[in-house]
């Protein structure tokens, strides 16, 4: 495997490191923005007095176990679950130890198929304690889309449910992989050796598979000295973790991050709004990067605690989880804050224990934010904005002192530790308040694209910059405010989803000639799915609700264009290139006249 840059990457945060023990006494000092000098330069740099960690997840969460041990540190609502962080921790080790008896090794890929489970979570451990790399795939994945994600990076092992609502995952896997309930050999997976499945024994599974429950009986009566012993030797710039971020070949890129990435960006967020995160509800899916980094990572550097809602995004569950659990923040897309705010059943929950609110995945308007704020009502809410390349956040609006309404209308200020600027095509900052593509560089940036060299180098800097393709500007005080996208994207209800991709999948019907696939703004889900298709002159007629059940087995369900309409044409340019954008204000009028 090639981890560009990932040596320099090293070498760059080392310079900036020193050794620190698990709580810092320091404090971060606010950069006042009333009395200090103005730039006059589209560069910000929030330095730190705080050093950054140099260990693993794995034993950052040991040592906090030690001084919190009958502290409660995970909720999950929907399995009824509760971990204490001393019980967590015999879980983690008792998987662990198992896994390593199996033969997973460091470096191994273990793919994680699963919703919002505490053995999800136990996995992110796990395989810090292993050194292992946990690879998160989405659970509303069909075939081939899983089949793609455990080939890209060679996946030693799969963990899964049998089932998740009503998605029949074992079943897919038995499409995927014909040859399960005779060999654990694969033809269509040659890197897959073990596969785990959660929840209850069965007769009905396959034999060639491990229970989850039975390697956690069994890791609990070993001794765990060679865990130990192993965690020792663990890099902190080992890569710990694979999230998938398509780009506009439409092909999911492997996003890797490392252990050092993960705690410090742990550590940042609880020295800036770590008061507020005593009992933080998470209803956000553990695919994202959101959820791994601010809701799975809140217990490791604090006395504190996660709540997960459900497996699932299900807004009663979170209004409940927030009532009974006493949250004093919340997490998510803009879409999770619209099902709460628009709920028929809203006043029926006590949700004024909320003391702060972050708003990622895509941006929000001014107004909507004080919305939350008067009418859930949620004392303080921000925004805060990043990629999956760089462990979620780079910039918090919670920069901003009480009164400011820079806290509403931007995206807010570098994090401690990170240099963010706005650039020319040439990469050099721009004036004050003029646009360019937004650059970030720290300690977050991922090591790479696993096994993709080329895409790396497109996306970081020789230098260490992480290119995020979005257009920004920044006042003289260091906020950003986002003007647009510069890739090709669509970002529904906080998900990434890439236009080629669904038009790939629309080609590969009998009769289409081509595709084209936009988005159209949403009042729930931010931006929604349309598609127009043109048909091959001798095919018979289609009706969308056949390419609805064709695209059913190609593609996730929130894959799925809304809106479909077949045309003779598309709109285009003197030199035939699709503007999407007039398209997008078509189906607009087309809708608004209905």
């Amino acid at each position: 495997m090639t981890f560009p840059f990932r040596k320099m990457m090293s070498r760059m945060s080392k310079r900036i490191l020193r050794r620190s023990s698990l709580r810092v006494i320091c404090c971060v000092t606010k950069r006042d923005s009333s009395t200090s000098a103005k730039l006059t330069s589209s560069y910000y740099h929030n330095v730190s007095s705080v050093p950054l960690i140099h260990k693993t997840l794995g034993q950052v969460f040991d040592e906090t176990a030690k001084k919190y041990p009958e502290h409660e540190c995970f909720v999950f609502k929907g399995e009824r679950k509760r971990y204490t962080y001393k019980s967590f921790q015999d879980e983690v080790d008792s998987i662990a130890a198992s896994l390593l008896e199996l033969g997973l090794e460091k470096s191994d890929r273990i793919a994680v198929w699963l919703p919002n489970t505490s053995e999800n979570v136990t996995m992110s451990f796990v395989a810090s304690k292993l050194g292992l790399i946990k690879v998160n795939i989405n659970p509303a994945y069909v075939e081939r889309e899983l089949e793609y994600c455990l080939n890209k990076v060679g996946c030693k092992a799969l963990v899964l449910a049998p089932t998740v609502k009503s998605i029949q995952s074992l079943a897919i896997l038995r499409q995927l992989l014909p040859e399960l309930d005779q060999s654990s050999s694969f033809k269509r997976v040659p890197s897959l050796e073990h596969i785990i499945l959660t929840g209850k024994s069965s007769s009905t599974v396959p034999k060639s598979t491990h229970s989850y429950e039975h390697l956690l009986k069994h890791g609990a009566k070993i001794s765990h000295s060679k865990l130990q012993l192993y965690q020792s030797t663990i890099d902190p710039h080992a890569p710990l973790a694979i999230f998938y971020t398509s780009g506009t070949t439409g092909q999911p890129k492997a996003a890797t991050l490392t252990n050092f990435n993960m705690i410090n960006m742990s550590q940042n967020i609880s020295h800036h709004v770590g008061k507020h995160f005593t009992r933080l509800c998470a209803p956000i899916p553990m695919f994202h990067i959101f959820s791994e980094a601010v809701g799975v990572c809140n217990p490791l550097v604090a006395k504190c605690q996660t709540v997960f809602p459900a497996i699932l995004p299900n807004p009663v569950a979170t209004m409940r989880a927030i009532d009974e659990e006493k949250c004093t923040a919340l997490i998510g897309a803009p879409v999770i804050f619209r099902d709460i705010l628009n709920h028929v059943d809203r006043k029926k929950y006590n949700l004024s224990s909320l003391e702060y609110s972050a708003l990622g995945a895509s941006p929000v308007h001014v107004d909507f934010l004080r919305q939350l704020e008067q009418e859930i009502p949620i004392q303080r809410v921000g925004q805060v904005y990043g990629m999956t390349e760089n462990c979620a956040i780079l910039s918090s609006s919670m920069w901003a002192a009480d009164g400011d309404t820079r806290r509403y209308s931007s995206i807010g200020r570098a994090m401690q530790h990170i240099e963010m600027k706005v650039v020319d095509q040439q990469g050099n900052p721009v004036p004050i308040g003029e646009s360019g593509e937004v650059w970030a560089r720290g300690f977050p940036i991922m090591s790479g694209y696993y096994n993709d060299t080329d895409k790396t180098r497109e996306t970081v800097t020789e230098s260490g910059w992480l290119r995020t393709g979005d257009e920004g500007r920044m006042d003289e005080d260091g906020f950003l405010y986002f003007i647009g996208r510069q890739k090709d994207i669509i970002i529904r209800g906080g998900v990434n989803i890439y236009p080629i991709e669904i038009e790939k999948a629309i080609m590969e019907h009998p009769s289409v000639a081509e595709a084209q696939v936009f988005s159209i703004p949403d009042v729930r889900h931010d931006e929604e799915i349309c598609a127009w298709i043109k048909l091959k002159s001798d095919a018979a007629r289609c009706q969308p609700e056949d390419m609805v059940k064709f695209l059913s087995t190609k593609l996730a369900f929130f894959k799925i264009p809304k809106h479909i309409r077949f045309v003779d044409k598309f709109i285009v340019t003197a030199t035939g290139k699709a503007q999407k954008f007039k398209m997008t204000q078509s189906m607009i009028d087309e809708l608004n006249q209905k």
